[in-house]
């Protein structure tokens, strides 16, 4: 066998084991970043808001606006936010743009 050959086959077992090492961090990492206990408040026809009580992440609210004379609908988003915090958004002009979904992304 030559020198080449010998050093990879050598490297393999330590590489491995940093996968197997690597992998279960990542995964408890962003398991327990994800916030719970979340609700989300209509509090008028044109804004939504959202919050999320336990757990660590952070959370913004995503509302569906339409338009009252045209029907077009668009999706507009709060701030990031951490728990305890309220992520608030707003369709626009309130004389012509209501809320249809009030909805939340976590990260």
């Amino acid at each position: 066998m030559n020198g080449k050959k010998l050093a990879s086959i050598a490297m393999t077992p330590l590489v491995l084991a940093g996968i197997a090492v690597a992998a279960p961090i990542a995964g408890a990492t962003a398991a327990s970043a994800k916030p719970s206990g979340c609700q989300v408040g209509h509090p008028d026809s044109n804004t939504g808001t959202a919050i999320c009580r336990t757990g660590t992440g952070q959370v913004r609210v995503k509302i569906t606006c339409q338009d009252g004379i045209t029907g077009s609908k668009h999706l507009a988003y709060g701030p990031w936010v951490g728990v305890n915090k309220l992520s608030k958004a707003a369709c626009g002009a309130p004389q012509r743009m209501i809320v249809t979904l009030v909805d939340y992304q976590t990260r």
